[in-house]
């Protein structure tokens, strides 16, 4: 009997010497990392910030903030200290971390020069693995020959080629959804919107950058994988696992210690999805330039790829490689099409439930086309950007459901950063700037932002597409800070990516609004789901990759 209980009492032990050594090298980096952590001490103000306390050991605020739907914590944390906030980071990885939404402090990371205010070598390090040396994953001469290459597709006279082939690409989605539509026998169909979407945002993304018909819209089966892939490997790197997990995760990415957590950590489902979307990604960049070279031409045009492959001939200044052209293939199919799928998702859920609103920009659509020569007449530019309802909606909609939530910079130099009101600080003391020491990690508070009260008035946190439609700058008070390329907002950053966004999420609204009533489904609400972007899902119901389920009704 008591060699029965003693045998039993070894079940617990690790049961080979590779778990055995895997649990000893985990707990040898967690002391490595709270001495790391411990001897680290502030030189600047950031401990003057208010804050909360920490909410773990392990991984202090940055779990809650991750975990939180729809940007929750970071508004709650908002409300409560102000606009800039001092979050507790992973042990080991960042004693503090600062949670901005103050357009004067916003203001000083954008309009910063010389990558003072840039990506942490974290990220880039996360970037590479994934993409490979793209314009996202690295710094300095690297970065700037490279942009300089893809700034020559996305002038405002390349964004107004792109024009048909987005409307090529929109009458299609609209004419398989009504198909889908017609077919059903009720008056309206329930459809995932989110799913058409990202069918249609990527079709548009490989017609205009690459030359390339995908036909997602009506073979979606045939690219299933790569258009749930990045969403899917987000969910499984920042997902609601759980806090023990997200610290182990965080300080693994960190590449501190990656002889020891690292090691630990191979079979994490983390490591496994970030390997498969990465070589999923390196499949598809290189089935895009076989089927161009296919066509023969490779380098004809003036799209993303084209003036990809002529930077990369000998007589280029430019010199980019091969690995470099495949990782901005993969990185641009990424952030072209998921950003735009997720907005055009919410923006259809916030006219479902509001009729009025939908009624009023449908009415203003079918007259500017009436306007124009009728059925027949194609809009130009100009068209949807003279549709001021149109376009106060769309605004309207990005800034309540910001497809990306936050983002985080770093410091590679020592600043101070003046505030727009003063904060109460923790001794006692106002203050109106904060010194802060090179290294620091900022989270961009888009989401806060975009509901500050101080800022959009007391109906910030109301559906208004009527504020956009006053003049001067009550309209746009954030239009003066840097970053706000986009009706003074900060969803795209500061880039010249949102003109071809625009101007799809522009065409793409017109012909879905002209085509069909979208209803909303009984007790179904949407949140959005932080996964470093956001992802819309069912409220009580999320789905693996999220969705948008609506009801469509289309119009004769």
């Amino acid at each position: 009997m008591s060699n029965s209980r003693h045998l039993r009492g070894l079940s617990c032990l690790p049961k080979s010497p590779f778990m055995f050594s895997n649990i000893l090298l985990t707990v040898v980096a967690v002391i490595f990392l709270v001495v790391r952590w411990l001897r680290s001490s502030p030189r600047d103000d950031v401990a003057l910030v208010p804050g909360p306390k920490s909410d773990s050991l392990l991984a202090g605020n940055m779990y809650t903030l991750a975990a939180a739907p729809s940007d929750a914590a970071a508004m709650a944390w908002a409300k409560v200290y102000g606009g800039i906030v001092k979050l507790h980071g992973v042990l080991g990885v960042r004693r503090h971390v600062l949670l901005i939404s103050d357009p004067a402090a916003l203001g000083r990371i954008f309009r910063s020069t010389n990558g003072r205010w840039d990506l942490s070598s974290r990220n880039l390090a996360s970037f590479k693995s994934l993409f490979g040396p793209g314009v996202a994953a690295v710094e300095g001469a690297d970065h700037i020959r490279q942009r300089r290459v893809i700034s020559q597709a996305l002038t405002p006279v390349q964004v107004r080629e792109m024009i048909e082939p987005v409307q090529v690409v929109s009458r299609n989605m609209r004419n398989a959804l009504r198909k889908t539509c017609l077919s059903n026998s009720g008056s309206s169909t329930r459809l995932d919107m989110l799913d058409w979407a990202r069918r249609c945002a990527l079709d548009s993304l490989t017609m205009v950058a690459f030359g390339v018909s995908l036909n997602a819209i009506d073979e979606p089966n045939k690219i299933h994988d790569l258009l749930h892939t990045f969403d899917s490997m987000l969910e499984d790197c920042i997902g609601k696992s759980s806090t023990f997990r997200y610290f182990l995760r965080e300080t693994a990415v960190a590449g501190f210690h990656p002889s020891l957590v690292g090691i630990a950590l191979t079979n994490l489902t983390f490591f496994r999805s970030m390997l498969g979307t990465s070589k999923r990604l390196g499949q598809f960049s290189a089935w895009i330039r076989r089927t161009r070279e296919e066509q023969g031409s490779l380098s004809s045009g003036n799209d993303l790829l084209s003036l990809l492959e002529k930077a990369s001939k000998e007589d280029s200044k430019y010199n980019l490689v091969d690995d470099e052209i495949r990782a901005q293939i993969g990185y641009a199919s990424i952030s072209g099409h998921d950003t735009v799928s997720t907005t055009l998702s919410m923006f259809l859920n916030d006219i479902a439930r509001y009729p009025e609103v939908q009624d009023r920009l449908r009415q203003e659509i079918n007259t500017k086309q009436a306007e124009i020569g009728g059925d027949d007449a194609t809009f130009t530019q100009e068209d949807y950007d003279s549709m001021s309802y149109l376009n106060a909606v769309l605004k309207e909609s990005m800034r309540m459901n910001p497809a990306l939530g936050q983002t985080f910079r770093t410091n590679h130099a020592d600043d101070v950063l003046p505030l727009s009101k003063p904060i109460l600080g923790t001794d006692g003391k106002m203050h109106d700037e904060i010194a802060v020491s090179k290294d620091t990690v900022v989270v961009i508070d888009i989401a806060t932002a975009n509901r500050r009260k101080d800022l959009w008035g007391e109906d910030a946190e109301e559906f208004k597409p009527e504020r956009w439609l006053k003049t001067g700058e009550e309209t746009m008070p954030l239009a003066k800070t840097p970053g706000m390329v986009y009706g003074s907002l900060l969803n795209f950053l500061a880039g010249s990516k949102w003109r071809v966004a625009v101007l799809e999420l522009q065409t793409f609204i017109c012909d879905l609004i002209q085509g069909f009533r979208i209803l909303p489904i009984p007790g179904v609400f949407i949140e959005r789901e932080f996964h470093g972007v956001s992802i819309p899902k069912v409220t009580g119901k999320p789905v693996r990759g999220g969705e948008v389920p609506l009801m469509l009704e289309a119009l004769s």
